[in-house]
């Protein structure tokens, strides 16, 4: 961006607030006035103001070692959360720790795993801003590459409610899956926050039958429609401009991976049916376990 003189100005003065935390790490004001001033300086340079945000978190885990002041804990913990809010509509891997804030840490999808899943969190990041055009995801079986790449629909839902995207799998089954786990993120505020991070955002209309949603208002074609590569693709499902095509399991099991015909006539399927749905822009997700390099 230019250079902003005013920029440089909330700089100083957060330079000058962790400074003060260095020298009274306990002191609750000064955590309240940081992260004031980050929030100010976001309006302007979100880049900076979010590496501000990460000393300001590094800060926030010293002083928590240093005092059992419940207080205290309490006020910084709560800053610390905030921290993340500010970053959730814009960085994939604090929308994650956002979401699931609420959760019991037992219960938590995303950091238990996170030193595994951030590659692939940075990865989807790049995917949505267009950095990449194609991401192939190939991972063993049960570690949660699924549920993130879900997780990951659900962030670009609420950032673009107005474009198109969709979600294919092997069968009905397995699409319905990802559409109820989709929907559930977007309405169980309890254990979810992703209201909190697009409080704008509003749920238009769903179908279970169809297995599509439409947010802020029902549209010809879906928000987001989940359905199996073998099922009615046209007429009824776009991938628009700034929208993802999300292909998961499109192999069905071991035994059809190994049959040369049956792969032949699958990617053949894809590329007719799903593929040829992306408008110009669209970006693709394609994860699944490769039992075979054909």
């Amino acid at each position: 961006m230019p250079f902003s003189y005013e920029v440089i100005k909330i700089e100083d003065i957060i330079n000058a607030i962790f400074t003060q935390i260095a020298r009274e790490p306990t002191k609750t004001r000064y955590y309240d006035d940081a992260f004031e001033a980050i929030k100010i300086l976001a309006k302007k340079d979100k880049e900076k103001a979010f590496k501000h945000n990460a000393t300001l978190r590094q800060y926030i885990e010293i002083a928590k070692s240093l005092t059992n002041d419940i207080a205290f804990l309490r006020v910084v913990e709560n800053i610390r959360k905030e921290t993340y809010h500010l970053e959730a509509r814009d960085i994939f891997d604090s929308y994650l720790i956002y979401l699931e804030w609420n959760r019991p840490a037992k219960k938590k999808f995303y950091l238990p795993r996170r030193r595994v899943l951030k590659p692939l969190a940075d990865a989807l990041q790049d995917l949505s801003e267009k950095k990449i055009k194609f991401l192939g995801v190939s991972l063993p079986p049960r570690v949660g590459k699924s549920t993130l790449c879900i997780f990951f629909m659900t962030w670009i839902l609420g950032k673009r409610p107005n474009e198109a995207s969709a979600m294919a799998g092997y069968s009905d089954d397995l699409i319905t899956g990802f559409y109820q786990e989709v929907l559930s993120i977007i309405t169980d505020n309890q254990t979810y926050l992703w209201n909190e991070v697009f409080p704008e955002v509003t749920l238009a209309n769903t179908s279970a039958k169809k297995t599509t949603i439409d947010l802020n208002s029902k549209k010809r074609f879906s928000s987001l429609t989940c359905r199996s590569i073998e099922g009615a693709w046209t007429g009824g499902i776009e991938v628009s401009e700034n929208g993802i095509l999300y292909c998961d399991d499109l192999v069905k099991g071991l035994e059809e991976a190994l049959n040369p015909d049956t792969m032949n006539k699958l990617y053949n399927t894809y590329l007719n049916v799903a593929k040829d749905r992306m408008k110009d822009g669209a970006v693709e997700l394609m994860v699944g376990t490769r039992w075979n390099v054909y």
